[in-house]
């Protein structure tokens, strides 16, 4: 068993949160993936030598077809799926430009962060969205 699929070392991705007029994208997996149909903020697995940083701005490019600047830290997330664990890092993104195009995603979709507990996203998403009610309340509760 190689370190990637031991259970004691979980596979690193990174996870895009890019708002825009109080809505949030996220992308619907394709059908031949694991976890299919299933929805999910935009990312991916970094490759070797990559930052998570520099991971992130090559999936959105290669899923979507759109450049952004990542910013800070979101949300860091551990999460134990039947075949092993996964460590989400979660920036908050910022839209540089680009037209989204469906180049390995199914769909996509903006909603707001109280929608989103009404769609079929990936269980290792859930805190990111709890996160992310958590600063919008509080963002309200400072005006």
């Amino acid at each position: 068993m190689n370190k990637r699929e031991s259970p004691a070392t979980p596979l690193l991705v990174t996870a895009a949160i890019i708002e825009q007029d109080g809505k949030f994208l996220i992308t619907q997996r394709p059908a031949h993936k694991p976890h299919p149909c299933m929805w999910e903020f935009p990312g991916g697995k970094l490759e070797a030598g990559e930052s998570p940083q520099q991971a992130l701005k090559r999936e959105l490019r290669e899923e979507l077809a759109v450049e952004i600047n990542v910013g800070v830290i979101c949300e860091v997330v551990y999460h134990l799926y039947d075949w092993g664990p996964v460590l989400i890092l979660a920036y908050h993104c910022s839209w540089v430009y680009g037209e989204i195009q469906h180049l390995d995603i199914a769909d996509h979709r903006w909603v707001t962060a109280s929608e989103m507990l009404h769609i079929p996203l990936l269980p290792a998403d859930k805190p990111i969205i709890e996160r992310l009610q958590t600063q919008l309340f509080q963002a309200s509760e400072q005006k």
